[in-house]
């Protein structure tokens, strides 16, 4: 059997345990904002463009076009969601319940298949960048990682993102590898699919728009460590880069013009979902002065100040690459010490909790909390090795796509997305950097590969001895799936001390579980409650109420009352850290409602974390006195 055929039968077999995992969860539980994309803007683009209704298809600032037209597979299966929004927080019989469980299953199914083929999509364009090895490594890590597995469930556009945006950049790292020569122009293909997969990528979320400064920033660090000497090669090499780099941004923004009909009517829709976006809304005027004046220069003024910048990092590339990995390192270990000393420094939880409302160096710092702890903990050590590894890099690598110079490109990635969401005062919570998991596997792999060539090492990893190492893995990652089972977007590694958890902005978890245990109660239809997650409404029979709004709770009396670790941030607190909140006509303690582990008739705890929880309480437990 040839070594191709054993990758495929191992994809295969990645794909499987996905689904037995996935699969059973897809239409058992509702995400947060999942009602808008379910309810409302899937259907409302089909709907649109059947009526040709063009300007129907401006669905939202994301603006999740491709997440549109793939959910969308799933409508011609169910009747129109829009009947069944209405029910989310009435009455419900048990075939409505069954229906809306349906619809969820109908337009999570197109999402969750897509995350799954994409790996080979992964396996064969890291192949061609990298080698077989990585490749197939790779993608274990991608398929069995549980924070992927959970985004993949839902219908969202980060479910789609995390995959668009670390192919996209595969894709374009292929094409600096091997360029083209007049001869052989068989590689100008991943030119054309690197923009076609950027157009595609923003249209399915703004934040993809941070690639267009990325790609620019890899063309110099291409001329940085290349070994250019003659003038004219480097003169040649920056128009060169820059024409198709500009051939790029033609082909995603040509993309995003045929996939989105609202642009058809209103052109000015390439602006809005560009330049015009969030991404950019506070620096665009400098990205686009930046691609002018550095295009000025090159094209005119044959690229006199580009190459002086550019030839002074290429003369110390040695140690441009070494005090670039130091930096990265220095702000994990900040980011371990001040979890393990249980954030004295910064309150990573508490500004993860808020991501809006972060300054920079909060934003910055508390970034890679979600990411050193979101992966599985064998994946984050060797994130860190491979980051070490990169700091004892050997001048005679840096000229050459071997070792730990493969790692750069991605570190950068992970590095810039970092700055680039503090500068715009965001947090990086796990769905906001949810495209840093995929490419920090691959950084993992890179490094484990790196080790096993080691002459030491490699004798116990050469030949057939290389799948019981893959043996090894997978049943290290089954191990993590199944622990986190079944809240796979909230998972926290065991690395993690167990009082802090990574997922501050949850998803709902727990809220299918908590509408089951309350639909089995007597006479469950005929109840009334109150909860501070508003998923457990639409899965439970009875009247539901999720407001904390005294205009829309009145003196209403609940039979029971649900709370959750995500519910206290809205919580008022006064000095003494006693307060008293007002639900319909009785005023509970609000110690006694968010008590992790007291006053319960039933709790869930999310991922095994004994503060990450939902619960039902019955008011009577915690009048306030």
């Amino acid at each position: 059997m040839s070594k191709k055929t054993i990758h495929i039968l191992i994809i295969i077999v990645v794909i499987c345990t996905n689904l037995f995992f996935g699969f059973p969860r897809i239409s058992h539980f509702t995400a947060g904002d999942e009602t808008l994309w379910s309810y409302d803007r899937v259907p409302k683009f089909w709907r649109s463009v059947a009526k040709g209704n063009w300007r129907g298809t401006n669905l939202c600032d994301k603006p999740g076009i491709t997440l549109a037209m793939i959910s969308g597979a799933g409508l011609p299966f169910i009747p129109d969601p829009r009947d069944y929004e209405k029910l989310t927080r009435l009455p419900k019989t048990p075939e409505q319940l069954a229906m809306i469980e349906k619809i969820y299953f109908s337009l999570r199914l197109p999402v969750y298949l897509f995350t799954l083929a994409s790996l080979f999509i992964f396996y064969f364009l890291l192949k061609r960048l990298l080698s077989a090895e990585i490749a197939l490594l790779s993608v274990i890590f991608i398929g069995l990682s549980p924070i992927l597995l959970g985004i993949s469930l839902i219908v969202n556009t980060d479910a789609i993102l995390w995959i668009l945006m670390p192919i996209t950049l595969v894709s374009f790292l292929i094409y600096q590898k091997e360029p083209t020569s007049p001869a052989d122009k068989s590689n100008q293909k991943f030119l054309y699919l690197t923009g076609f997969l950027l157009g595609l990528a923003i249209l399915d979320k703004f934040v993809a728009n941070f690639l267009f400064p990325f790609l620019l920033v890899l063309v110099f660090v291409k001329y940085i460590l290349s070994n250019y000497v003659k003038t004219e090669d480097k003169i040649e090499y920056f128009k060169k880069a820059m024409r198709d780099y500009l051939i790029i941004i033609a082909i995603a923004l040509l993309t995003i013009f045929l996939f989105y009909p609202s642009a058809w009517i209103k052109p000015k829709e390439l602006l809005n979902t560009t330049i015009y976006s969030l991404a950019f809304a506070k620096i665009w005027p400098l990205i686009i002065g930046t691609i002018a004046i550095i295009s000025a220069d090159i094209f005119l003024w044959k690229s006199t100040v580009s190459r002086k910048i550019c030839d002074f990092f290429s003369n110390h590339k040695t140690a441009f690459v070494r005090i670039l990995s130091v930096i990265i390192l220095v702000v994990i270990a900040f980011t371990l010490l001040n979890t393990y000393v249980g954030m004295k420094f910064y309150n990573f939880e508490k500004i993860l909790s808020d991501p809006k409302d972060g300054e920079f160096f909060e934003n910055f710092f508390s970034a890679f909390y979600p990411l050193l702890f979101g992966l599985t903990p064998l994946i984050s050590l060797l994130f860190l090795s491979s980051i070490i590894l990169l700091t004892k890099i050997k001048s005679t690598e840096l000229t050459k796509n071997i070792g730990s110079m493969r790692i750069l490109p991605f570190i950068l990635f992970v590095l810039i997305y970092y700055v680039a969401n503090s500068i715009s005062n965001t947090g990086s919570t796990i769905r906001y950097q949810i495209v840093n998991y995929p490419i920090a596997s691959i950084i993992a792999v890179i490094g484990l590969c790196e080790l096993i060539e080691i002459k030491s090492i490699k004798k116990y990893f050469s030949g057939i001895r290389f799948y019981f190492l893959i043996f090894f893995i997978f049943i290290i990652s089954i191990i993590s799936l199944a622990l986190t089972k079944p809240f796979f977007l909230a998972y926290s590694s065991k690395l993690l001390p167990a009082k802090f958890i990574t997922n501050l902005k949850d998803m709902g978890d727990g809220s299918w579980e908590t509408s089951q245990y309350l639909n089995s109660l007597p006479n469950a239809n005929q109840l009334s409650i109150w909860s501070d997650k508003k998923q457990v409404c639409e899965k439970f029979v009875g009247k539901c109420n999720a407001s904390s709004n005294q205009k829309y709770i009145g003196t209403s009396k609940f039979d029971y009352l649900v709370s959750s670790r995500g519910g206290i941030i809205n919580i008022p607190t006064s000095k003494n850290q006693k307060s008293a909140l007002r639900i319909g006509a009785d005023i509970v303690d609000t110690k006694k409602l968010y008590s992790p582990n007291e006053y319960y008739d039933f709790k869930v705890n999310i991922d095994n974390r004994e503060n990450d929880f939902i619960k039902v309480i019955n008011p009577t437990k915690i009048l306030s006195n």
